[in-house]
């Protein structure tokens, strides 16, 4: 009967460490996710603030404003 409880301890811690180590692997996910975000929406706004740069100096700067408003 000890022998039986030694084993299911032992399962047991190893489980535990197991599940430690997942929730540690999705926390860094979690961050990998966060950075990947930031880098797109740097992205995204570069592209918007060239599309601006393009039409004002296409059209001047303030026809550029007279559209935007």
């Amino acid at each position: 009967m000890d022998d039986k409880l030694n084993r299911m301890q032992l399962q047991i811690d190893k489980h535990a460490s197991q599940i430690a180590k997942l929730f540690s692997k999705i926390d860094d996910t979690n961050k990998c996710i966060v950075k990947i975000n930031t880098s797109l929406l740097q992205i995204k706004w570069g592209v918007y603030g060239a599309i601006m740069f393009y039409i004002s100096t296409q059209i001047g700067v303030m026809e550029a404003l007279g559209v935007i408003i």
